[in-house]
Formats: structure tokens, sequence, C-alpha cells
């Protein structure tokens, strides 16, 4: 099975943890058999100019090269897609890493819906119900986000020992959506209503990949302030950690972590709420969430392999 991916998310060198969960799960298809090539439109580093550059690079690259399956990685490559030209009688895959709401909007959804085979959605939104919609969230590496010790992690890391650190992640820049001044204000109120001086913010951002298990295990919890998501990855790598999470209600996380004892999604998206929330978190004595990632069917290897039967089943069709 050929299968070209087509994406303006993956790492690069400025941003090297940028689309990675698109690189991951690519090599967990590889690891089952696939043959997989990268389509990449680099617009992080290049802007608007790759979509118009990869516009015309992709038409050629699909007249020369014959795949089973083409798999578009976001909305923006899908449009690319359709208008290269190339998308007429291919099988083909799109997937979303937002809700559709919030990535393009639903009429775009719409437009895409009639190009493409099956459409994967992270979240469970409305458009779930339609019949080409596949729900699928990412995968986590469990060999890669472990369990570590929180002290060693401090020390690792030349974090004050004495401290309580909550963290904030982005993949790259501070992205609006993520709502670090919520974030902030949670902070303020935990430090101002509550008293805990001991607590310090820890905000990743574009961070080493390597470093971001020992952050987390080196923090009490992770605190998801955003205004919208698909399905957060930081979410599904912290229960792979045993990292308690209190988050917005956003994406999928109240499936994520719904059920977890020591996890907690607010009712609403004010500060107030997430610090208390957070105050539940801290006083718990113990938290383990790693063996969810499994039950749910959120590790890599899980993901991967009912992403092939999606594959297959979609190759098998006349």
């Amino acid at each position: 099975m050929k299968v070209l991916h087509i994406t303006n998310n993956f790492p690069t060198p400025n941003f090297p943890i940028f689309g990675i969960f698109v690189k991951e799960q690519i090599e967990s298809l590889t690891h089952l058999g696939v043959s997989n090539e990268v389509f990449f439109m680099n617009s992080r580093d290049e802007g608007k100019k790759a979509y118009l550059e990869g516009l015309f690079k992709l038409r050629k690259h699909l007249r020369k090269n014959h795949y089973d399956l083409l798999h578009c990685h976001h909305s923006y490559s899908a449009i690319i897609f359709i208008f290269s030209g190339m998308a007429f009688g291919k099988k083909c895959i799109l997937s979303y890493q937002n809700d559709p709401g919030k990535e393009g909007g639903k009429l775009l959804f719409k437009f895409l819906y009639l190009f493409f085979n099956r459409i994967i959605l992270k979240n469970k939104s409305s458009e779930i119900k339609k019949s080409k919609t596949v729900y699928l969230p990412n995968g986590v590496n469990t060999a890669f986000f472990m369990p570590k010790e929180k002290q060693s992690c401090k020390e690792q890391l030349g974090l004050d020992g004495n401290k309580r650190y909550i963290i904030f992640m982005d993949s790259y820049n501070l992205r609006t959506q993520k709502r670090i001044d919520r974030f902030k204000e949670t902070m303020k109120i935990l430090h101002e209503k509550y008293l805990l001086s001991d607590l310090e913010p820890l905000i990743l951002t574009n961070t080493n990949r390597n470093l971001i298990p020992t952050y987390l295990c080196a923090s009490e919890l992770h605190m998801l302030t955003s205004d919208f998501e698909g399905s957060p990855n930081s979410v599904k790598e912290c229960l792979a950690c045993n990292v308690p999470v209190v988050s917005t209600p956003v994406g999928n996380v109240a499936e994520l972590i719904g059920d977890v004892k020591g996890c907690y999604v607010s009712k609403s998206f004010e500060p107030e709420e997430l610090a208390e929330l957070t105050c539940k978190v801290l006083k718990a004595d113990t938290f383990s969430s790693r063996e969810f990632v499994k039950t749910k069917g959120l590790d890599i290897e899980t993901v991967g392999g009912k992403l092939l039967i999606v594959y297959k089943g979609l190759i098998n069709t006349q």
C-alpha cells in the first residue's frame, strides 16, 4: 500500500514539534507495513507562498507518481489538493485537526465533503453523524511518554525543588486560541485568593520534544485554558505520564478525562472555576491515569491500526 500524505503540519528545524503528531502517525503506519511519502507545504516558515507554490508542485508530483491513497492533513491542505486539479478519480482521506467549525468553517466542510471518500474528525462534532466521517483521535506514544520521579525531573531541568509547577503548553508561538491570558488570570487567583505562593507557571512553547515528558513529570498538573480544541495531544501525553489535567470544556477533553479520577473539566471558561478545580487536584495524595490510555484505545499503535483498517476498507472499495 502506497500513501501520499499532503500536509501543512510537519516538524521543521525552526518549529521542531509543530505537526509532530502527523509525523508520528505516519511513522506508526510505516511500522504496520504502509509505504508512506510526505508532501509538505511549509507555511509556518514560508507563509502563504508555500500554498501557492505547493499547488503547482503537487499537481506535477501527482502526474508523475501513483499512489493507492492520498491523505490530506488539515483542511488547508485539502483545498490545495482540490485546486491542483488532481482530486478527481483518486481515493482520498482528509484529517481535520480541529472541530470543522474552527478550521475553515462549516461551509468549507460541506465543500470538502464532496471531494473526499472519508473525513477523519478528532472530536465528536455535529458533522460526525455524516456517512463519510470517521471519529479517530490521534494516539500517544506510550514508550516515549512515561511516568518519571518528580524531584529528579525538577533537578534535571534546573527547576526549584520547593516549588509546585502548573504547566501550560503550546506547540509553537502562543496562539490566541490557547488563551494564555486565561491561564495567567487563573494563576493570579491561585496566588491571591487561595494563598498558594509556592505555585509557579511553567509555560512551554516550541520546546525540545525530548524534554516534554520530563517537563510534564516535573509538574503538579497541566492546565488547558483553550477556547477550542480538536483532541488535544497534551492531555493524552499527560495521561500516559500520570499527570493530572484541568481543562476548559473543549474538543473531546470530556471523553478523554471525564471519567479519570483526579482530572477535571470545567463547566465554564471562567478562571475562578479553573482555580477551584486546580485546588482539588493539588489536595489529592495520589494520581494514576496511564491505564486509561490503553483502555480508551489512545495509544499510537491502536490508533495506527484503526487508521490502517480505514485505508484498507477504502482501497478495497470499487
